[in-house]
């Protein structure tokens, strides 16, 4: 079977970048035996997307309030950067439409609701690390998902799980995409999973599960789903 290459979306070509912030979704699609594709903002993707057989969206800073038509709330504005804001909503949507498989970390999950209509909530408290950075140790928390979902099918888990947690924004459960679903929420209601019923795999999740070394073995599943579809 030939190997599936998958693509992650990132912000900058340089090797400390990759090293501080992407290298986890490296080795989590080796893992499974993909083949990694960067997807860099200025790329041409109507010529590269084709070629793919999945795509992380990958965690990062926030996503620029005009692209979902508010006003600064709490956005850090610092985090922002427009063109990546683009490319991944490009991307999101493209894959929503051709049927690609697609996971969605943390501001991955954003991204999707956003690409199909929805809204965030700009800053809720409790959910970051030391300035919604890896820095520091671990939060986690539960995490309630729905039994019928394809994501906890695909997690294996009934009825929740412990997940990481480094984000300040969140799915706004008011605002949701043309056709998102949610399926996993923490114990204070913020939404945690997102799937796309009418599309195969199309799923967004707040937490981590790149970072493997802080959770458990369930959420490896996530990237054999991806990866390994029908193996």
């Amino acid at each position: 079977m030939p190997t599936s290459r998958i693509g992650y979306t990132t912000q900058r070509r340089d090797r400390q970048y990759f090293l501080k912030w992407q290298k986890d979704y490296w080795f989590a699609i080796t893992m499974f035996g993909g083949e990694p594709v960067p997807i860099y903002p200025d790329d041409p993707l109507h010529t590269l997307l084709p070629t793919l057989h999945g795509v992380i969206l990958t965690g990062g800073g926030d996503v620029h309030p005009k692209f979902f038509g508010q006003e600064n709330q709490g956005t850090q504005m610092d985090t922002v950067d427009e063109a990546r804001d683009e490319m991944e909503l490009f991307v999101a949507r493209y894959a929503a439409e051709h049927g690609i498989p697609l996971l969605g970390v943390c501001r991955g999950i954003q991204v999707i609701n956003i690409a199909l209509g929805g809204g965030l909530i700009q800053h809720i408290e409790g959910h970051a690390q030391v300035a919604n950075t890896f820095d520091g140790p671990p939060t986690q928390h539960l995490v309630h998902l729905e039994p019928d979902s394809l994501l906890a099918q695909t997690l294996q888990v009934n009825p929740g799980l412990m997940v990481n947690t480094y984000h300040h924004q969140a799915v706004d459960d008011d605002d949701l995409g043309d056709g998102l679903r949610p399926v996993a929420w923490s114990q204070d209601g913020v939404i945690e999973g997102l799937e796309l019923d009418s599309h195969p795999f199309y799923v967004g999740v707040q937490w981590h599960p790149e970072r493997l070394y802080e959770l458990s073995p369930e959420h490896r599943r996530l990237f054999q789903a991806l990866i390994q579809p029908h193996r």
